[in-house]
């Protein structure tokens, strides 16, 4: 069993749940929507894509501009990634949300993710696939995430 995410209390207790895909939608939802150095314990917890929102978005190159004056120390080849594309890219924002389900949830394997940017509608749709360890069966996660342009 899983502790439900947000962390609920009910008889000095916390709830817990027997499906799996409920708690790993869960965490998966705090993975993707934490910031990364925003967790004391461990600072690279969370999607390093949340760390870019007072950045410019490109929508039509499709990447984050840096906004930092010349000569600041850019973070690792971040503004050169694309927002919408698959894990299986090696240039994606999308990979790098596959390495870090890949690190914290060991209750998957075989994951990938894919990224779309709906222009019209300024969110980009994330879909994560993978597999259950313990059944064996497919499991599917969609969210979205709001673009601050």
């Amino acid at each position: 069993m899983s502790v439900l995410l947000p962390l609920q209390m009910s008889e000095g207790r916390l709830w817990r749940t027997s499906d799996p895909k409920v708690a790993i939608d869960a965490f998966l939802e705090l993975l993707l929507t934490t910031p990364c150095g925003s967790c004391v314990s461990d600072p690279q917890f969370g999607f390093i894509f949340n760390n870019l929102k007072f950045e410019i978005f490109n929508e039509n190159e499709g990447v984050i501009y840096d906004s930092k004056e010349e000569g600041s120390t850019p973070v690792s080849g971040l503004y050169s990634k694309k927002v919408a594309g698959t894990s299986k890219s090696i240039n994606t924002f999308a990979l790098e949300l596959k390495k870090a389900i890949e690190q914290y949830e060991t209750r998957l394997s075989e994951v990938s993710v894919s990224m779309t940017y709906l222009k019209g509608q300024k969110k980009i749709q994330v879909h994560v696939e993978g597999i259950l360890k313990d059944t064996g069966e497919t499991y599917r996660y969609t969210s979205s995430l709001h673009l601050w342009n």
